[in-house]
């Protein structure tokens, strides 16, 4: 099948804004852009700002059945974690649960999504959606009796991914307070081994840090608490950069967060920004009232950056949208276009993708999101800005050159 899409503005993000453009789709690609229709089938959407597929980066799917995020505003981690321990006891995760996620993450423009998961994913959902699914199973492990378990879980899952049609298959170990070193350096051979990427949650708190370096504080605390505070975890002594280094021998290693990496670990990433990237979490990130995010310091040494929504425990919704919005609102100084392509072109990058996804120009998948846009202001000097400072919604959305209708 063979159509074209006219929009107010095309967003290419690969090559600058075209007013009034046209994209052409062809079965799943993208066949032309620019001001010419190539397909007597032609559909006029209007005011919208029409742009690749938003990618998610990094979420919790299995938290979608939280309503409003958990605890409060400002609060310390290690308080926030207990509230979501104890949601997971009172709430199993269910694969209806991720369902849900998976629905509302799609209608809210999603067309790539990267999930931390405890289980394999629900594939006929995956393939109704037509999402392209990144499954990251997390793995922890604070302790050595649970490390062997926890790598034949990390097996299992590696091998559903590699006979899935549906979705793509990672690993995550969690976070420096849930998982021991040996677990982590012999997840990342694991993941090199079966060219599967992998995600770690990584200086997400100063708490963290104070665990990392010294052993102790809260998470030190909260680990006693479970009867979980092995030697080999709570021992001290390392660094970002210590974990980093491990991560680097990952396949390909997605740092999530990130909110305090010091200059020596951007440099250390910027180094390697083929094969690391860093996820940045805007509302959740404002949701703790962490320290100003080192995104500027970032995009100047050459990090490769994508966005996240998190989960809903920490953040209002599943909206990659709301994530730029937020980004902008924080980062005055950054170009509207620049913080876009980090929910597009960056999100395909940190997966190994931006060969295929993340811009709009021929031979790309067709992956596409219509997002309204005011009425008034038609000639704006920057019609990126246009779109991020209004509050306008998705409008619609294209997955592999299918509509999709909720």
């Amino acid at each position: 099948m063979k159509y074209s899409l006219r929009a107010r503005w095309i967003l290419p993000v690969a090559g600058p804004p075209i007013d009034g453009g046209c994209v052409t789709i062809q079965d799943d690609r993208i066949l032309s852009v620019g001001r010419e229709i190539a397909s007597p089938k032609c559909h006029d959407l209007g005011d919208v700002a029409l742009l690749p597929g938003l990618i998610n980066a990094h979420t919790h799917l299995d938290l979608s059945d939280v309503d409003a995020p958990l605890g409060r505003p400002g609060m310390e981690m290690v308080d926030w974690l207990g509230h979501v321990i104890q949601h997971r006891f009172a709430h199993p995760a269910t694969p209806a649960t991720v369902e849900k996620g998976l629905y509302e993450t799609a209608r809210l423009g999603t067309t790539t999504l990267a999930d931390v998961a405890q289980d394999a994913p629900p594939a006929e959902m995956v393939e109704s959606l037509g999402v392209e699914l990144w499954s990251f199973l997390e793995l922890i492990g604070p302790t050595a009796n649970r490390i062997t378990p926890q790598l034949e879980r990390a097996e299992s899952h590696l091998a559903a991914g590699a006979r899935s049609k549906s979705w793509h298959a990672g690993l995550s170990p969690h976070a420096p307070y849930s998982v021991l070193p040996d677990l982590l350096v012999r997840a990342a051979a694991l993941s090199a081994e079966r060219h599967a990427p992998l995600a770690m949650h990584l200086a997400e708190s100063r708490e963290e840090l104070e665990f990392v370096r010294h052993g102790q504080g809260p998470f030190r605390r909260m680990l006693e608490n479970l009867d979980a505070c092995d030697d080999g975890i709570a021992s001290g002594g390392l660094s970002m950069l210590d974990y980093l280094r491990t991560l680097a021998g990952a396949y390909r290693a997605l740092v999530i967060h990130g909110n305090y990496l010091a200059d020596e670990d951007i440099a250390f990433l910027a180094g390697r920004a083929d094969r690391m990237a860093v996820v940045y979490c805007p509302r959740t990130h404002a949701f703790f009232g962490h320290d100003p995010y080192p995104l500027e310091k970032m995009l100047a040494a050459g990090t490769t950056i994508a966005l996240g929504t998190d989960s809903r425990a920490s953040s209002p919704d599943l909206g990659l949208l709301g994530e730029i919005r937020e980004a902008l609102r924080r980062h005055p100084t950054v170009a509207p276009e620049t913080i876009v392509r980090l929910a597009t072109l960056g999100g395909a990058a940190a997966l190994g993708q931006k060969h295929r996804l993340g811009t709009i120009e021929p031979g790309r998948r067709a992956d596409l999101v219509a997002v309204a846009l005011p009425t008034q202001s038609r000639t704006p000097a920057d019609p990126y800005r246009l779109l991020l400072e209004s509050d306008a919604p998705v409008a619609a959305a294209w997955r592999r050159g299918r509509p999709t209708v909720f």
